[in-house]
C-alpha cells in the first residue's frame, strides 16, 4: 500500500468515523428526531451504545490522520542540489 492510498484510507474513515459519532451524539440528546428520522432504526439506547464503541476506533483514525499529515514526521527528499553539497 503506497502512503497516498493510506492516506485516503485514514481520511475517509475518519470522515465516516466523524459522521457516526456526530449522528449517534444526535441519537442520545435528540433521541426523538433521530428515531423519526431513521425510521425507528437508531433508537436512544443503540445510539448510546454505538456512541459508547466508536470513540476507541474514532481516537486511533485521528491520531493516525495527525501523524501521517503532521509536517515533523513527513520524510525529507533530498534534491540533487543537497546530496552533492559539500557542506
Amino acid at each position: 500500500m503506497t502512503r497516498r492510498q493510506l492516506l485516503k484510507l485514514v481520511h475517509w474513515s475518519l470522515l465516516v468515523l466523524t459522521v457516526l459519532v456526530v449522528i449517534s451524539g444526535l441519537g442520545i440528546t435528540q433521541y426523538q428526531v433521530v428515531s423519526a428520522v431513521s425510521f425507528g432504526l437508531l433508537s436512544k439506547a443503540l445510539a448510546f451504545k454505538l456512541h459508547l464503541w466508536l470513540w476507541i476506533p474514532f481516537v486511533v483514525a485521528f491520531i493516525a490522520h495527525v501523524l501521517l499529515t503532521s509536517r515533523l514526521f513527513r520524510r525529507r527528499r533530498q534534491t540533487k542540489s543537497d546530496s552533492t553539497d559539500p557542506r
